[in-house]
């Protein structure tokens, strides 16, 4: 096989392949997290959503809820009644509905559809007084990895290129009654991070295909020459 043509397959191996060995990465930092999704990614901060809903679902971040461990869901609830520190408008996401304490237990999240996976997950500790974990976990339940925020108030999120089935957001310490917002996705309908942002998977094989054909022309052209 010829350098040109050991050259493509290489690249076109690159952009095709999804490898089983990608590990996740914690951030505590938004933009870090951000860039490390390249940018693509859906946010939802609660204040377009009813005060005191149950959220089920989020479709525009494509993920669903886990009843919490009362068996009632999450609520939407304004930082005026919740107290902490507000990150981006009047509401956030609150793991209790009538304000006591402590809260009703973590906050499990999982893809919408049972075939996706959770690649990448931020949000916000907005509670004030309280530091929150977020752990991914595989198809068997097994913890891939978790990242713990600060204390009171920050950003903290994994990406995993292998995706995650469910996504815990739990107590390291506090009450148990936190508040969360700006809460962030990428799934696997608009982000993979094993593809190369410069080499998407429809433009790959064709480059791969014109690269066997410009690798083929140039040998025959040098047999052709000597």
């Amino acid at each position: 096989m010829s350098k040109t043509i050991a050259t493509f397959v290489a690249t076109a191996a690159l952009a095709l392949s999804v490898s089983s060995t990608a590990s996740a990465t914690v951030y505590t930092d938004e933009a870090a997290w951000r860039a490390a999704v390249g940018g693509v990614f859906a946010v939802e901060n609660f204040d377009s959503l009813s005060t005191g809903s149950d959220v089920n679902s989020l479709t525009n971040l494509g993920i669903a809820f886990d009843p919490l461990d009362d068996g009632t869901q999450p609520t939407v609830q304004p930082y005026s009644s919740t107290g902490g520190i507000p990150r981006s408008g009047p509401n956030n996401l609150l793991n209790d509905r009538d304000f006591t304490l402590p809260g009703r237990g973590p906050i499990n999240v999982r893809p919408i559809n049972s075939g996706d996976f959770i690649f990448a997950l931020g949000l916000w500790n907005v509670g004030g007084d309280d530091q929150l974990q977020l752990a991914f976990y595989d198809e068997t339940d097994t913890l891939i990895e978790l990242v713990v925020s600060a204390v009171a108030s920050g950003f903290f999120g994994i990406v995993n290129g292998n995706g995650a089935k469910r996504a815990e957001v739990s107590f390291v310490g506090g009450n148990g009654y936190a508040p969360t917002d700006d809460w962030q996705t990428a799934t696997r309908e608009i982000f993979d991070p094993n593809i190369p942002p410069e080499i998407p998977i429809p433009a790959a094989l064709p480059l791969f295909l014109s690269g066997l054909a410009a690798g083929g022309f140039l040998t025959r052209r040098k047999k052709k020459t000597s």
